[in-house]
């Protein structure tokens, strides 16, 4: 670079990057291209897009207490332009936040250059903005293409706080006005915490409707389309009948109150005797922000645009705290949480930054902000266990989905890392994904003899004995596999019983076998050995052979070398 290009060049840009960089890294690593849980059930969505049948209803219909319009939509059109490429999906999610990341720092932007007093720390808390807000502490939801529609979310609320951030003055109403409610809107059909932008925002209608000819008309206007979404939300809405009891939040306030602290704290903390002390930390921060804003009147039109930030958090802390108390204190500290929580942190980063410009203040806020980012970069560097543990379940579940065809019921179908219910997978929705072709499935395998060289064998149990079970037993099996003359190991290890043409539980080829590397002169062997834990439910009363199978990739199941016998 030019002497006059390194002027030129904003290093705070690569600060601004980095973070997005990172998320792309994760998800490039981990993510794995195969539909997971949520995203499943919406096969027959698809399927009925494809013979031309979709109606409204289908987009229309909830998810659970969900109803997700607009996310359906995105999600459908992605499918099909991609053949249901999952990682697209997760891409879309950086983009997503991306936008939103480009809302905040605008947001911050056009306070400074209205209000240069307040501008000392901006491009600093901007910065911490966007390391919180690519956060890897959100890995499950990074890695999970259907959570797209909570990254919609917090975009449409940032959206329609900036178009908030400053009143067009003598005019009722004004495009500002009209395009954030429109956001609001969308949001709304995006899933259930969706309507809580309608009150995390009338703070920031309430005090820019000052400079109205008609304040009230604008507030009366903003609840109206509040209760008007809430009335078409609920219509025709019925109760899932596995839903949690809803009134257990009130005969259990000893549960949801650390509940609620813990959702609030799980950006800084997992351990559960810890994380609600700290949700307790977090909420007297909310409540601090919440009296600056009464108390600073002439900052309030500034601190409301990140006070509307702040309550949407809080309202989802508090409607999941109604809705999961029930799962309990661990329930409560799921990683996709964070991604609506981290919000929080964000809008406490520059509710401080409005406030706190002069010393020592500054001095405290600094320290602050520092913590902040330190502290989220560390849980980041945490959530790489996370992701690898993700990316070996639904790797597993990507193989044995493409085996479909040779999985039975078991309690160890390995189809059970991609939903909890294999038979739905193998009974309704493989046959509409072989339709709609978006993925490979293998078909027509053949089942071959022992070969003559070995392409691995069971270490344990050892063979020759018979291994006692009650069904309450788990047994670990575990061995090692090979592909003679070719320089890879198989994917997957399968196991059968009896000798039938199908499997009931499998495992990924990946643990650690320095050994076999040596042995075979082949690098690549490193990592050749296998285990797979099967619960005592797996097998049937009396004796039953177990023998384990590779699939070779080119239409073959090649079985070990030897077998094992169990008894129940």
């Amino acid at each position: 670079m030019t002497p006059k290009l390194v002027k030129a060049f904003n290093w705070f840009n690569l600060l601004y990057a980095l973070p997005v960089l990172a998320t792309l890294a994760f998800i490039h690593h981990f993510g794995v291209n195969v539909p997971f849980m949520d995203s499943l059930t919406l096969t027959s969505l698809f399927y009925e897009i494809h013979l031309e049948t979709a109606t409204f209803s289908d987009f229309w219909v909830a998810h659970n207490e969900h109803r997700m319009l607009i996310p359906r939509f995105f999600i459908a059109a992605l499918a099909f332009a991609t053949d249901w490429n999952v990682k697209v999906q997760q891409y879309f999610s950086v983009l997503l936040s991306v936008f939103s990341a480009i809302g905040l720092y605008w947001i911050s932007r056009e306070q400074r250059l209205q209000n240069p007093s307040t501008g000392n720390w901006q491009q600093f808390a901007d910065v911490i903005t966007v390391i919180l807000l690519f956060s890897l502490i959100q890995y499950e939801n990074w890695l999970w293409g259907f959570q797209l529609a909570w990254f919609w979310k917090t975009t449409c609320l940032v959206f329609a706080i900036a178009l908030l951030q400053y009143p067009a003055k003598h005019r009722w109403l004004d495009k500002g006005f009209v395009l954030s409610a429109l956001f609001a809107i969308l949001v709304s059909f995006s899933g259930a915490h969706g309507l809580l932008v309608w009150i995390s925002v009338f703070p920031l209608v309430w005090v820019r409707s000052q400079a109205s000819t008609h304040p009230n008309l604008q507030r009366l206007l903003w609840l109206v389309l509040f209760i008007g979404s809430v009335v078409i939300y609920a219509t025709g809405y019925q109760e899932p009948a596995n839903n949690p009891d809803r009134t257990y939040v009130l005969q259990h306030p000893n549960e949801a109150i650390p509940f609620f602290l813990a959702i609030l704290g799980r950006t800084f903390a997992t351990e559960p005797g810890v994380v609600s002390w700290v949700g307790a930390v977090v909420l007297l921060a909310c409540a601090v922000s919440l009296w600056l804003f009464w108390q600073q009147r002439h900052k309030r039109l500034e601190l409301a645009a990140w006070l509307s930030l702040l309550i949407f958090p809080l309202g989802f802390a508090a409607m999941t705290t109604v809705g999961r108390t029930v799962l309990g204190i661990y329930g409560a500290l799921a990683s996709r949480y964070t991604t609506v929580t981290v919000l929080i942190l964000i809008a406490l980063i520059h509710i401080a930054r409005i406030c706190c410009q002069r010393q020592p203040w500054r001095l405290f806020y600094g320290a602050m902000a520092v913590v902040f980012a330190v502290f989220s970069i560390s849980k980041s560097f945490d959530a790489l266990d996370a992701g690898e543990n993700l990316y070996e379940g639904r790797r597993l579940g990507q193989q044995c989905l493409a085996l479909v065809e040779y999985m039975e019921p078991s309690p160890s179908n390995c189809l059970q890392t991609l939903f909890p219910d294999p038979i739905v997978i193998q009974a309704s929705w493989y046959p509409q994904l072989e339709q709609l072709g978006f993925f490979e499935f293998v078909r027509d395998v053949e089942f071959s003899q022992i070969p003559e060289t070995s392409y691995g064998m069971i270490d344990q149990p050892p063979a020759g004995e018979v291994v006692s079970l009650t069904p309450e037993s788990v047994l670990q099996i575990s061995g090692w596999s090979v592909l003679p003359g070719r320089p890879e190991t198989p994917e997957i290890v399968l196991l059968s019983q009896d000798n039938r043409p199908a499997f009931f539980a499998a495992g990924l080829v990946n643990q650690e076998s320095p050994d076999l590397a040596q042995v075979f002169e082949m690098p690549e062997y490193d990592q050749a050995r296998w285990k797979i834990d099967v619960p005592g439910t797996a097998f049937p009363e009396g004796q039953t052979t177990i023998r384990a199978w590779i699939y070779d990739g080119e239409k073959t199941f090649i079985p070990l070398t030897n077998e094992i016998q169990v008894s129940r």
